[in-house]
């Protein structure tokens, strides 16, 4: 009997310890899962942007996708050269709109600190993507005429109060003095290799060129050489991605006012084309050389439909 006895007690001590770590395994599990459940996205930042020296343009923030939300508060930094752009106001995005708390400290070397946060009725919901602040800079320029915009210390917040980050997007602001662009073509389009000439009426300070393509499809500029009074600049596509009609160049290079430089555009897929064989554009002057197309056929009136910024 009392050999019985010690084992039952024996058997209720090991009971009473396993619910014990049990309920302690469930607490460290809660925890965790609370600590795992803070807001995020896939991802929170900007795009690349460009400006004339000397005006204002307006850069969106936005987030992608939220996940373990709601959020209703946003807190990051942006960094940038202030001798190029310059924060002058902050406004709300689109997904914020209805936001009453909005405000930034641009009192930093570095760049500014951005702070916004709403009621739970117009809180950013789970699934949504969108802008969250508008950012207004004032193009100011200066060598070297262009400057990273990278994100930091970004805080999302749900109405508990629990702060997730979100993996950063971060962009390049360009800026130039004046544009170079054709404006948009039409058809009939197919790709090939362009072969022609540009004449600037003005100094054009360029670091990327774009395509037009045409709608619904994936027009885009393979390769790129500009050559002619000391400039000799090429560059590649690097694939389909987010940016895929833009081309942008390791080197930042200006096309004088007055001269005359030639260019070789291999096209893909479908881009705009001017159908000319020189036009007065925005900037200067562009002429067809020679376009032969991808079934080999041979023309000189088929301009590639860009911009130099």
């Amino acid at each position: 009997m009392k050999k019985t006895a010690s084992r039952k007690r024996r058997g209720l001590i090991g009971l009473r310890g396993g619910l014990a770590i049990f309920g302690l395994l469930t607490v460290f599990a809660i925890f965790e899962l609370t600590a795992l459940a803070a807001p995020t996205a896939d991802n929170f930042g900007v795009d690349d942007a460009n400006g004339l020296i000397g005006t204002y343009v307006t850069v969106p923030v936005n987030i992608t996708n939220t996940s373990s939300g709601p959020i209703l508060g946003i807190v990051f930094n942006i960094a940038y050269d202030k001798t190029v752009i310059n924060v002058t106001g902050v406004s709300r995005g689109t997904l914020t709109s209805n936001w009453g708390n909005l405000g930034f400290n641009n009192n930093f070397a570095w760049g500014t600190r951005v702070l916004l946060s709403g009621p739970s009725a117009h809180a950013i919901l789970n699934g949504s993507s969108g802008s969250v602040v508008l950012l207004n800079f004032r193009v100011i320029g200066g060598a070297p005429y262009k400057t990273d915009m990278n994100l930091s210390d970004i805080q999302l917040s749900d109405p508990s109060g629990n702060e997730g980050p979100a993996p950063v997007k971060n962009g390049t602001f360009y800026t130039t003095g004046t544009l170079f662009d054709t404006g948009q073509g039409s058809y009939p389009s197919i790709s090939g290799i362009h072969i022609g000439t540009i004449t600037p009426n003005a100094d054009i300070t360029v670091h990327t060129l774009y395509t037009y393509s045409c709608e619904g499809t994936g027009g885009h500029t393979k390769y790129v050489w500009i050559q002619g009074h000391g400039v000799n600049e090429s560059a590649s596509w690097d694939g389909y991605n987010d940016d895929y009609q833009n081309i942008e160049f390791e080197n930042t290079f200006i096309l004088v006012e007055g001269k005359k430089y030639n260019y070789t555009i291999k096209t893909g897929s479908y881009p705009q084309i001017v159908h000319e064989h020189s036009k007065n554009v925005t900037g200067g002057e562009i002429t067809c050389t020679k376009f032969t197309d991808a079934n080999g056929e041979i023309y000189d009136d088929w301009v590639p439909a860009i911009r130099f910024v």
